[in-house]
């Protein structure tokens, strides 16, 4: 490996994120009514693109996808993930405000506020010239956020949630983030949302924030070196490990230390800056106010599309040996990487899970046995221990009866955490408005008894977490 090491003190801080607002309005107000003014651009949310990846179709059709499961034809699978990958991260004719680069695929597509705005204004928002800029920065609201109190080591992360076209137009047609219409699904006698498209993707880009504005070159921060044999959660601060990023001009990849342009990024503008300010200032440990000029780097990205019932889930994260990658990926996943996979791009590992314990298991079912499949992201999971989890649910059996329990992050299963994905429709209007606990890599069947009573929100937890409750007292009452 060619990270350093280091050592440092610890602690947890507990944090789920709040809204920042998303406007979609040219004028912006601080918390002292001084007006802000921003640059808008004529940003279009753009679908995924053809790039005649040979062996590899989006969507694919769910047939074909089944029978690469069910054979666990794992090329396949693995070249079907870097495909999507591929394609959500090439480059755009679009511009923001001050970047000299296109934005990529995945910067234009828009968040769950930016769908609510349109909810509640104008329906065919998600197809029109009037976004601004990329997605604001947000607290992780996944679990618990970790933060060590280390000035030196970037161990913090902000996150953004978006959805493609696709998505975004099912969600604003089907209004599915008001309370108003997950209750009416409920009182309706749906015990799930209606379906997403099968050409829908949702994604979670994670990023650190390097305080370039201050005339830094050198950045230090955490690198994912493997998971650990521990009965405890293995968070960034405890990695001991970490890469510097060289942002200056001509700068060469020379042991640990790597060049900007291996990472996928961008410079925060005035409104970035704005709005990672507005996000954050509550939160006391929060180690930096950005500024212009500050860079994003992007360390890590969950991407699910609803190409089969369960959707197919990847993960990735920055990788410095993307060619050998640390688990949960492999070097038999990076060797699966296409050609059109290029520029920093191809600096990132990743992990699939099309199938939670087995795969030949059941839509529905109970029993299934199998080898289990670990499927994380280092900068969103490993941190998480057993308080976490439901630690009775948290577990396989596997082909020799062994039971296997997998209440750590680094035992996590995408397609397991997603199947537990439920609104109570009771309490809608409440912030505890969902009773599904959180589990690891497990087999939950669609008809399990936990869900009785439940809404669930075929696999999108970005629905539970961004409920409007506009209207729903009175909606109600009637």
């Amino acid at each position: 490996m060619k990270k350093h090491t280091y050592a440092l003190g610890v602690l947890t801080l507990a944090g789920m994120m709040s809204s920042c607002g998303g406007e979609t309005t040219p004028i912006t107000k601080t918390d002292e009514g001084q007006e802000l003014k921003f640059q808008y651009q004529a940003i279009t949310p753009t679908p995924m693109p053809d790039l005649n990846i040979e062996g590899f179709n989006f969507p694919q059709d769910s047939t074909t996808l089944n029978k690469w499961i069910k054979a666990d034809q794992t090329d396949s699978i693995y070249l079907h993930g870097w495909g999507i990958w591929a394609g959500l991260t090439s480059k755009t004719n679009i511009k923001a405000d001050g970047d000299k680069d296109f934005l990529r695929v995945f910067e234009t597509w828009m968040t769950p506020e930016e769908m609510i705005e349109a909810i509640k204004t104008n329906p065919k928002l998600y197809r029109s010239s009037t976004r601004s800029n990329r997605a604001n920065l947000k607290r992780p609201h996944q679990f618990t956020h970790f933060a060590s109190l280390n000035q030196t080591i970037n161990d913090s992360i902000h996150e953004s949630v978006s959805y493609n076209p696709a998505a975004a137009q099912f969600a604003i047609d089907n209004k599915i983030f008001m309370a108003t219409s997950l209750y009416d699904m409920a009182q309706n006698g749906q015990d799930e949302v209606t379906f997403f498209p099968n050409n829908a993707v949702t994604i979670k880009p994670v990023f650190k924030v390097l305080p370039a504005s201050n005339g830094d070159n050198k950045f230090h921060i955490t690198a994912w070196n493997g998971p650990k044999d521990t009965p405890t959660g293995y968070p960034e601060q405890d990695w001991a490990s970490y890469v510097t990023i060289d942002i200056s001009k001509n700068a060469k990849q020379e042991g640990s230390v790597y060049p900007l342009e291996d990472f996928i990024h961008y410079t925060l503008n005035e409104e970035d800056a704005h709005f990672f300010n507005k996000e954050f200032t509550e939160n006391s440990e929060n180690k930096m106010k950005a500024k212009a000029g500050d860079i994003a780097v992007l360390v890590g990205m969950h991407v699910g599309t609803r190409e089969i019932t369960n959707w197919t889930w990847q993960t990735f994260w920055w990788e410095d040996t993307p060619d050998n990658p640390e688990l949960p990926s492999s070097k038999a996943i990076a060797d699966m990487r296409p050609k059109e996979l290029k520029g920093a791009a191809r600096h990132y590992a990743m992990a699939v899970a099309y199938y939670m314990v087995a795969p030949k298991e059941p839509y529905s079912g109970k029993d299934v046995v199998g080898p289990g499949l670990y499927a994380y992201n280092p900068y969103l999971e490993a941190g998480f221990g057993p308080s976490t989890f439901d630690t009775t649910l948290s577990r396989f059996t596997d082909s020799t009866g062994k039971i296997n329990t997998t209440y750590l992050g680094v035992k996590t299963n995408c397609m397991s955490c997603h199947r537990m994905a439920t609104v109570n429709p009771e309490a809608l209007g409440t912030q505890h408005n969902s009773k599904t606990p959180y589990v690891g890599n497990a087999y939950i069947s669609r008809n399990d008894s936990l869900f009785k009573g439940q809404l669930l929100l075929d696999f999108a937890w970005s629905i539970q977490g961004n409920i409007d409750t506009t209207g729903f007292k009175a909606h109600t009452k009637q």
